[in-house]
């Protein structure tokens, strides 16, 4: 008798943490949304920051006032980074090309597992011609509270945040976003 009730007290907490642990995940799920895209309607000013560009250039967010920002923080070893990478690179020319909106691309860029040559390298390989920055010392990362890569801040002609996403964007989501952000300018 003693084995069955140590047995079935064991099954009970047992239960129980687990449903406490799904209980907690489904509270931070909701309050982080996490990889899925929240309209914030946030009127957070964007910290600036300076970074190099390819060519070695300095570059600052508050380069492009008076145009909306798309703002990614990715690295080459990351696989979400590197499945929208592509949908980033076409939308960055287009948007290039028209004059509407900025994409910058912030390489985080540790000095260990991602350096400049390695993010170059994986650049040079996928044929992407984008506006890569390189955040060799996290200040930009650190500005922005980047604690999972990627994450995307879309950014009015203002300087605002409007909207923020931590995780992969497909291309239907990442245009909508650039819309929404081009259509308030």
């Amino acid at each position: 008798m003693d084995k069955k009730i140590k047995l079935i007290i064991t099954v009970g907490l047992v239960a129980i943490l687990f449903g406490l642990a799904y209980f907690a995940y489904g509270q931070l799920k909701a309050q982080y949304d996490f990889g899925s895209i929240a309209d914030k309607n946030s009127s957070t000013q964007a910290p600036d920051f300076t970074l190099k560009n390819l060519a070695g250039e300095d570059v600052s967010l508050s380069d492009y006032i008076g145009k909306p920002v798309i703002l990614n923080f990715w690295a080459s070893w990351c696989p979400p980074c590197q499945e929208e990478m592509p949908n980033f690179n076409e939308l960055s020319q287009k948007y290039d090309k028209s004059g509407e909106a900025v994409f910058l691309m912030v390489n985080l860029t540790d000095g260990g597992r991602e350096t400049m040559d390695t993010a170059i390298g994986f650049l040079t390989d996928k044929k992407y011609s984008m506006n890569v920055l390189f955040d060799v010392d996290g200040n930009a990362a650190n500005l922005y509270n980047i604690s999972s890569i990627p994450a995307t801040f879309f950014i009015d002609g203002k300087g605002k945040i409007k909207n923020s996403v931590v995780g992969s964007l497909t291309m239907t989501q990442l245009t909508m976003e650039v819309n929404k952000l081009t259509t308030l300018n």
